[in-house]
């Protein structure tokens, strides 16, 4: 389930440096737990069953809306090579079997599936990863869903065997870009398509939740993630995790990439108000930042190269700083040599730009287009020069 449920996002962990210029399929189930659905809650029995294998201690997670374990790991007793699990059931929910009591992002040691009312099977031979999972409905609608992406996995992990192999062979990485960067984003296209055929095909599986709130995260489209939840069924839509999901797609609509940007007016440096829109007819990078924020003041170095090269072309940046000590502020706009505007109502989180936008972390930020409508959230490093050379039609050098 880790592996198979899955979305395309930029991803910047890969072994070759060269690789953090392509966008890879990442992904994280999102759901809550523990609260009441459908109607009543029942009981579930998971039976665990090991051949080939010496593993003797397995873990028990559930996990949460952000795809993270909801509590502690619970041991799971194991003899002869059985375990078991009973709980009471209140909705479908992901759940984790695990090696080890934390979860380690990208190790072979979990295995993830989606965990419904009745009796569960889980048939480990030789490795946890590859357990085969029976009698959880909803994690049936999961795997089907898991077929279909099946060749997206494949053929990203084609693409990225063939990109490290040109690379260990001295190939330039501007070359490695060219080549591969239109073949990465033609399966993040077609991926995604799939995605939301998928749950307009099957809106009563309970998979097709879960792939609408991810969508959302990795698109950052809850105009779109919107349209889908509503292709729901009725069942679906009226448990309380779905109602949640609901509440934080509207929540997240306002600033989503589609919508127009939220007007505000902030103080610059000298203290005058200068409107958002002030800029407007302009590309414009809408950028979240502060003094004291360490990987903000890491990414300025990218904000002022691609202000170099397009402010003559129609591009600004509009910075929002949550800072709180006016002087700090004002020293590092000067160290950083950030030529744009600057605002700020020295409020730290509570600025009313930030509250505004919803931010909860920085460095954040939204480029909006001559009408001041969002078209791209949080882009950092090469993915802000990609996008701009792709809106301006430009060589980056």
């Amino acid at each position: 389930m880790i592996d198979a449920i899955i979305t395309l996002r930029a991803s910047r962990n890969f072994k070759f440096e060269f690789m953090k210029l392509f966008k890879i399929l990442t992904i994280h189930v999102l759901l809550l737990f523990c609260l009441p659905l459908y109607s009543q809650s029942t009981y579930f029995t998971i039976d665990g069953k090991i051949t080939g294998s010496a593993i003797s201690k397995i873990y028990f997670i559930e996990s949460n809306f952000k795809g993270q374990p909801n509590a502690k790991a619970k041991e799971l007793k194991v003899e002869n090579g059985k375990f078991t699990v009973t709980g009471i059931f209140k909705e479908p929910i992901p759940v984790f079997l695990s090696l080890t009591e934390e979860l380690n992002s990208g190790k072979d040691d979990a295995i993830q599936f989606i965990l419904d009312q009745g009796n569960i099977k889980v048939e480990i031979n030789d490795a946890l990863k590859t357990a085969k999972i029976s009698g959880s409905p909803a994690n049936d609608g999961a795997q089907k869903f898991s077929a279909g992406q099946a060749k997206f996995q494949q053929e990203i992990a084609r693409l990225n065997a063939g990109a490290q192999a040109a690379a260990q062979r001295g190939v330039p990485m501007d070359s490695l870009q060219a080549q591969y960067e239109p073949l990465f984003k033609a399966v993040q296209k077609d991926m995604m398509a799939y995605q939301k055929r998928f749950i307009s095909e099957n809106p009563k599986a309970y998979i097709s939740l879960l792939v609408i709130s991810d969508l959302a995260r990795s698109s950052k489209n809850y105009i779109q993630a919107d349209s889908l939840w509503n292709q729901l069924d009725a069942k679906i839509k009226s448990g309380v995790t779905a109602r949640q999901i609901k509440e934080y797609i509207d929540k997240e609509k306002k600033t989503s990439v589609g919508a127009l940007a939220p007007a505000f007016s902030l103080a610059d440096t000298s203290g005058k108000k200068v409107a958002l829109s002030s800029v407007k007819g302009k590309y414009v990078l809408l950028d979240f930042w502060a003094s004291w924020c360490k990987p903000c003041r890491d990414e300025n170095p990218n904000l002022v190269e691609a202000y170099t090269k397009f402010k003559d072309k129609g591009f600004t940046v509009f910075g929002v700083s949550l800072d709180r000590d006016k002087k700090g502020w004002l020293q590092a706009i000067k160290s950083d040599e950030l030529a744009w505007t600057q605002v700020s109502d020295l409020k730290f989180w509570s600025s009313e730009a930030a509250l505004l936008y919803g931010i909860n972390s920085i460095p954040a930020n939204f480029l909006l287009d001559p009408s001041g409508k969002i078209i791209a959230r949080d882009l950092r490093g090469p993915a802000l020069l990609e996008k701009l050379n792709e809106l301006f039609k430009s060589d980056i050098q």
